[in-house]
């Protein structure tokens, strides 16, 4: 997000935009590239029943970490008594955006603080803030709680942003301050540093000046992927998971089961729900059609890279913010926003970040990588972003790319125009299924799934079983039909300049 002006766009191609917003994006592709995380594939990886359960209590769609939060509090919660539950996964567990993602345990909210004012109010954007934070703490508590803290390489590190524009800087820096005033706990965590400082102690090549702070990073799909391995072991009589059986449509039944209203039809048969929990990210739209636009999907990438000979191991992470931009000749767009941090064993580079054309971005396909982003991604680092760390040692000069180039893949994420996740109970007037309270949501994280994605997971499940609303739950985030079917905040123009001002 920035407040910068977009790009000036030929209005065909925004035309074209925004009908791929408004497209279904189906259901994950078959043969997606696979990310690093995903190496070596969990021994659950495939895991399936030997046939489809005909009735289940909880039919949980998508395997990700939402979808773990869903089913690890329906089957701990004493409410659900011994009603069963049911993940449902396209494709192999986890390999969904959870595990293509950076690793980053970070909070976007202090650098987004005065977005979020200006848009929901000072007090909306003091909730999120508190409710990222939480939801960090929870995740290590958890993964402490469960003795993976260390299976999932969670790690304390030093998280460096840099700014190559001094607008986005100077935002920046206003956000941190709003942030740090409106949550007391968090005064004095940021450090900014000047352009000399940050090119001085960072060895930056282009920067205006710097953020640091205290945060953390994992290995995400290695957590998420032991959670369910733990609950199918704890709960061997209530909880199944369907790998590579995708939900292709959702219908009501005309016949007399009304506890089991809901018919899921996959390739393998049918399914029916009493509640279902639509935890697929960019891929909502399928089963919801009526959620294209207010959530669409966005393809980014992802690489790992052998370090410069001169690097080393630091226990840092990084956030590159460039100023969008775009070609008119090519349609490229950079994007803005670049990530990296390194594995603390191996010394590999976690790479993400994109330029590419510009209706490559709006896709649901993660089985391609566009060439330009291979082109960019391969370079950047001693071309464009640090002056240290590259330099050939035979002949001390200069790289002119990444000493080698491990693996890159793409991931889809789930974006909203507004910004903020949608999370809750789906209106039937939205899902065009008449059961009050059968469906619910949380998806349209935005690219900041593992600072929202857990608590959401662990509300909807909550609430599906009769509490109120988790106070720590940010108002702003609920599914209201209000919100939803809202054109002028939620419809293809408003997705489309809300893409243009991230």
């Amino acid at each position: 997000m920035t407040k910068t002006s977009a790009p000036e766009i030929p209005p065909e191609l925004l035309a074209k935009l925004a009908g791929q917003i408004m497209q279904d994006p189906g259901v994950p592709v078959e043969g997606p590239t696979v990310s690093a995380w995903q190496e070596p594939a969990h021994p659950l990886a495939t895991i399936r029943s030997e046939s489809l359960p005909q009735r289940t209590d909880f039919a949980i769609i998508g395997s990700g970490i939402t979808g773990c939060s869903v089913a690890k509090t329906l089957l701990q919660s004493d409410l659900a008594g011994n009603k069963k539950v049911t993940v449902f996964e396209a494709r192999s567990l986890t390999t969904g955006a959870t595990s293509r993602n950076g690793g980053f345990l970070l909070s976007q909210a202090p650098l987004l603080f005065n977005r979020y004012a200006d848009a929901f109010g000072p007090e909306a954007a003091k909730q999120i803030a508190l409710f990222c934070d939480l939801t960090l703490e929870r995740i290590v508590e958890l993964a402490k709680a469960e003795n993976l803290d260390k299976e999932s390489q969670i790690r304390d590190v030093t998280t460096v942003t840099t700014f190559e524009d001094a607008e986005r800087f100077a935002e920046a820096t206003e956000s941190i301050h709003m942030y740090e005033e409106a949550v007391s706990k968090a005064k004095g965590i940021h450090t900014v540093l000047s352009k000399e400082e940050a090119e001085e102690e960072y060895s930056f090549k282009k920067t205006t000046g710097a953020i640091v702070v205290k945060s953390r990073v994992f290995w995400p799909y290695r957590l998420v992927t032991n959670l369910f391995q733990r609950l199918l072991e704890h709960y061997p009589e209530r909880f199944s998971i369907e790998t590579q059986t995708p939900v292709i449509s959702i219908t009501l039944s005309d016949d007399s089961d009304y506890e089991y209203p809901y018919i899921l039809s996959t390739p393998r048969g049918i399914v029916r729900a009493a509640k279902i929990f639509h935890c697929v990210s960019g891929f909502t739209g399928h089963l919801l059609p009526k959620l294209r636009g207010p959530i669409f999907p966005c393809r980014l990438s992802m690489s790992t890279q052998k370090p410069g000979p001169q690097w080393g191991n630091r226990a840092n992470s990084w956030l590159f913010h460039a100023k969008q931009s775009y070609d008119p000749s090519t349609t490229c767009v950079e994007q803005g926003l670049y990530w990296m941090q390194q594995n603390a064993e191996t010394g590999d580079l976690f790479v993400g970040g994109d330029l590419q054309r510009l209706d490559d971005f709006l896709s649901s396909d993660d089985s391609v990588i566009s060439a330009d982003t291979i082109g960019n991604l391969t370079t950047l680092l001693p071309k464009r972003l640090f002056n240290k760390g590259w330099t050939n040692p035979i002949t001390n000069t200069p790289l002119s790319s990444a000493t080698a180039l491990h693996r890159i893949w793409s991931g889809i994420l789930s974006m909203t125009p507004d910004q903020i996740p949608i999370v809750g109970s789906v209106p039937t007037s939205v899902s065009d299924r008449n059961v009050e309270g059968g469906e619910w949501i949380a998806a349209g994280f935005n690219g900041y799934g593992m600072s929202q994605c857990w608590l959401c997971g662990q509300a909807i499940a909550r609430m599906a079983l009769g509490e109120s609303k988790p106070a720590w739950l940010p108002d702003v985030y609920l599914s209201t039909a209000k919100r939803l079917t809202n054109k002028a905040t939620m419809g293809p123009e408003a997705a489309l300049a809300s893409f243009f001002t991230r």
